[in-house]
């Protein structure tokens, strides 16, 4: 009997943390890639929490972007290869316009009320990195200012 509830006390708590994700872990690629909240809407009305700028002072184009992203040239959909690079590129009109992401940025907002926006200077989280804090952006990138290559949702 002691076995049985201890079983299923174990299956009720990893079926519970299963089910809890944070927004650094909840994409595949798919959403950033092509999702409405990434290009066909402003970063006010957008769902998507985090804003990544051409222009340093929020200037020029930009990608709304709702979840982590390993490698700004190559954001798998479905983290799977499907033969050939899928870079993130700016959209929304302006200078920067249909340009890649990676390499590229010099400003950032971050809208989340809870998360850290952090963008690294090396694919895969690594690196330099300018943390953002809830609320709040950056004019301009500091470590990572037109060398950026990966982002996540970070908490303290």
């Amino acid at each position: 009997m002691k076995l049985k509830k201890s079983l299923m006390v174990t299956a009720l708590a990893c079926a519970f943390g299963l089910g809890v994700v944070s927004p650094a872990h909840a994409g595949t690629g798919l959403e950033n890639q092509e999702s409405p909240e990434a290009c066909q809407k402003t970063q006010a009305a957008s769902t998507f929490k985090f804003a990544i700028y051409y222009n340093s002072n929020y200037g020029g184009a930009y990608r709304n972007i709702g979840y982590s992203v390993y490698d700004f040239a190559d954001e798998r959909i479905g983290g799977a290869p499907q033969g050939g690079l899928q870079p993130l590129l700016f959209c929304h009109g302006g200078a920067g316009n249909l340009q890649g992401i990676k390499n590229n940025a010099a400003s950032a907002k971050n809208k989340h009320p809870t998360y850290y926006s952090v963008v690294y200077y090396n694919s895969g989280y690594k690196g330099d990195s300018d943390w953002i804090a809830p609320n709040s952006g950056w004019s301009q990138l500091a470590g990572t200012y037109n060398e950026n290559a990966s982002f996540a949702w970070q908490s303290l």
